[in-house]
Parts: C-alpha cells; sequence; structure tokens
C-alpha cells in the first residue's frame, strides 16, 4: 500500500472510532434495520459492520450469533475498497473468497452483498450486508432497497455521533463555568474586601477623588462577585445539582430579609421600599432561596426606579397558595419581552436606569427556584405605569425535597395572584 493509501486508511480508521460505536451493546435503532433488511431481501443474514484496523465488528446481527470477525477474513473490507455496493453472487466460484473460512465452513457463504456506510467525516467506515447460503442474486428493486437502508444507518449514525459530541461539549462546557467561577470569587471576593477596608478609613481617609475610583471598583467588583455566584447557581440549577432545604416559612420574614439586603442600594438610590405581608401568610419552602427570590425582584426594582419613587412589596394567601408581588413604578417591561425576561442573560434597555445591570441572570434563577417550589413567576404592567412581578407558591410547597429540574406543576395549575 502506497503512503497516500496508508494515510488515507489512518484517516478513514480514526473515523470508526470517532463514531464511537465500537464494542457498545446493541441498539435497537440498528437491530431494526437489519430486521428489515432480512425480510425485504429475503435473507437469513443481515448484518452492520465497523472494519477496523484488524478485526470487523458487528454493530448489529441479524441472523448471526457472531459479534466480529479478523479483517483478514472480512467481505466487507472488500466492499469498502470497491467503495460502492459489492455483490458475490456464489462465493465458491469467486477467487477472492472460495477459500475463505466462513465460505468453507460456517456460516457457509455463498451469496454476499454489501452497501458501504459513511461516517459524518465522508469516510467509508463499515457496510449494511446480507448473506445467503445459496447463491443468488439481486434485483434492482432489492439493490435500492439495500442502498436505501444503509443511508438509514448513515443517518443512525451520525445522530449517535452528534448526539455524543453535544453531551461532551455539555459537560465540557459545564465543568470549565463551575471552575471559572469557583477560581473567580475567591479572589474577587478578597478585592472587594480589601477595596471596602480602604474606603473604611481605618488606614487613613481618601482623597476626595481617589475615595471615588475606590468606591467604583468595590462595587464592581461586588457585581462581579455576585456574577460568578449567579452563573455557578445557573449551571447547578440546570442538571439538578441543587436541592431545597424546605421548612414552615412565614413570608413576612421572608421579605424582612430581602428588604434588608437591599437597604443600602435603595437608600443610596433615594427609593422608598414598602411592605404590607401579614403573618398568615405561611407557606413550606427553603428560606434562603426565597430570600433570594425576593431580594432578585427588589433589587430590580430598585435599578429602575427614579429618585423619590416607592417600590411597594405585598403578600396575599389563598386556599392551597400564597403570593408575593413587588411593584415599582419605572418605566415597565416591553409587553414583547414580559415572558423573555426570565430566560438567561436576558436584557433589555431601561431609559431611565441610572447603573447598569446584571448579566441578565437574576430572573432566570428566580424562575428556576420558584418553579423548584411548584410555583410560577410571572410580570405584568402595573396600574399608573411601572410593573408587577408576582410569585405564587404552594403554602404546602413541593411534594418532597428534590433537586432544580422541571417545574412540579405547569404554570397554568396555580391561580391568578392578587393584582
Amino acid at each position: 500500500m502506497s503512503y497516500d493509501g496508508w494515510d488515507s486508511e489512518i484517516q478513514r480508521v480514526a473515523a470508526v472510532r470517532a463514531l464511537r460505536l465500537l464494542d457498545t451493546p446493541r441498539e435497537e435503532r440498528f437491530d431494526r434495520i437489519t430486521r428489515l433488511a432480512q425480510h425485504l431481501l429475503r435473507v437469513p443474514i443481515a448484518l452492520i459492520s465497523l472494519v477496523e484496523v484488524d478485526r470487523q465488528w458487528f454493530k448489529s446481527c441479524a441472523g448471526l450469533d457472531s459479534e466480529q470477525t479478523h479483517r483478514g477474513v472480512s467481505f466487507c473490507s472488500h466492499a469498502i475498497a470497491a467503495g460502492r455496493l459489492l455483490e458475490v453472487t456464489d462465493a465458491t466460484l469467486d477467487p477472492r473468497f472460495a477459500r475463505n473460512p466462513h465460505v468453507l465452513g460456517d456460516p457457509g457463504i455463498r451469496f454476499y452483498a454489501g452497501q458501504p456506510v459513511a461516517a459524518p467525516s465522508g469516510h467509508l467506515v463499515g457496510t449494511l450486508c446480507v448473506i445467503d447460503r445459496v447463491p443468488r442474486e439481486l434485483t434492482d428493486l432489492e439493490r435500492g432497497h439495500l442502498r436505501d437502508l444503509a443511508a438509514w444507518v448513515q443517518l443512525e449514525c451520525a445522530v449517535v455521533q452528534a448526539s455524543r459530541w453535544e453531551r461532551d461539549n455539555a459537560r465540557t462546557r459545564r465543568d470549565f463555568v463551575s471552575v471559572l467561577s469557583h477560581e473567580l470569587r475567591t479572589p474577587l471576593t478578597s478585592i472587594h474586601g480589601s477595596l471596602e477596608l480602604a474606603m473604611s478609613g481605618r488606614f487613613g481617609e481618601l482623597a476626595p477623588q481617589l475615595r471615588r475610583l475606590v468606591g467604583i471598583a468595590a462595587r464592581n467588583t461586588d457585581r462581579l462577585v455576585r456574577l460568578a455566584g449567579d452563573v455557578l447557581d445557573l449551571q447547578h440549577m440546570r442538571h439538578g445539582v441543587l436541592r431545597l432545604r424546605l421548612e414552615r416559612l412565614a413570608l413576612s420574614e421572608v421579605v424582612d430579609h430581602a428588604m434588608q439586603a437591599v437597604e443600602h442600594t435603595a437608600r443610596a438610590a433615594g427609593v422608598a421600599v414598602m411592605a404590607s405581608c401579614g403573618e398568615r401568610a405561611v407557606v413550606r419552602g427553603d428560606g434562603d432561596r426565597l430570600v433570594q427570590v425576593v431580594t432578585n425582584l427588589l433589587a430590580n426594582a430598585v435599578r429602575v426606579s427614579t429618585p423619590g419613587s416607592r417600590v411597594r412589596v405585598g403578600c396575599d394567601v389563598s386556599p392551597g397558595w400564597a403570593a408575593i408581588t413587588v411593584r415599582d413604578q419605572g418605566p415597565g417591561v416591553p409587553p414583547e419581552l414580559l415572558d423573555a425576561i426570565f430566560e438567561p442573560f436576558a436584557q433589555f434597555e431601561v431609559p431611565r436606569q441610572r447603573q447598569a445591570g446584571g448579566a441578565g441572570l437574576g430572573l432566570a434563577i428566580t424562575r428556576g427556584i420558584v418553579e423548584a417550589h411548584g410555583g410560577r413567576v410571572r410580570a405584568f404592567p402595573a396600574p399608573g405605569g411601572g410593573s408587577t412581578f408576582e410569585v405564587v407558591l404552594p403554602t404546602g410547597g413541593p411534594a418532597e425535597d428534590r433537586p432544580w429540574l422541571a417545574p412540579l406543576t405547569s404554570p397554568a395549575a396555580a391561580p391568578p395572584g392578587p393584582r
């Protein structure tokens, strides 16, 4: 074999291995093709073969118990070399195969027809072949059937390869994001703490201009710390890693903790946050995560509000359900974006917004937490301007502590909350 021939063969074998089908269990997606080939072509044996360096391995066998044969006695290697349908009407009369052990012995091959199968890369990796124990010849219609079934095998190989690549890529992305988020948070938290300490005056007062610059740096590092945490939360949420820690909670306490979390931001923005939440609103849920939900909603509301305006938080209960509403007096969410804003990385321009928002993850995380509780979150225009965000939760909580995967109930099952 020439150098070019060896190079082509190395690439072809690499394509076989890239499919990641060698030595895998039988799969119905391939077995149904060989069964259909048996039926349509009226043969006792139909095989899907993959031809490697020194062996021919069968991904699917119909009518044959063997899993593989040595490549030196393989009929399919000849079909791949020909690059087209190979039909052997009587193997005992063909000098290439007359002394083949599979002709002289079991399974007693007399007739063989093999259609090469290509990988997504275009390299020929194996065949769909049919075998009979008596000499025969295919009709033109049967040859068409064999080519069509081989094209089906190619499609299934492409689907399997694409699915595995996507799983591998998703795992790589998940691992990268998790490591990056962990590695970023530690130094950023240290930097933020150092900047805050410098601003505290403990080591001497800073000049006004320097204090302003250090303040900007502190706010931006704080934002990056929150961003790293949000990205990590989103990744864990998507893959069912985070779990809820369920207990009985008064929504008034959840709202109080959230208001404390945004107190400094609201004061700096000149926005009043007012709450009206009765003691009878009690739910079963994860307190830390529900505080995170309300904090996200309040922080967004403060960010879009003008100085001197108000953000109102309310709680309400009905049989089996409780609701938290956060209403702002900002410019409002464009109607066409009321659903899209809960998607990861969704952002839109806010005309009166004074400071940069986050990466668009807060509301996506909010939705994940609420849906893990069996509830829903939505946004709608507030009467007189602004927006209202509504969280509706089942008072009994989810049936069990579970990973954050999909909603426990359809959003339609939740009643419309107070407006």
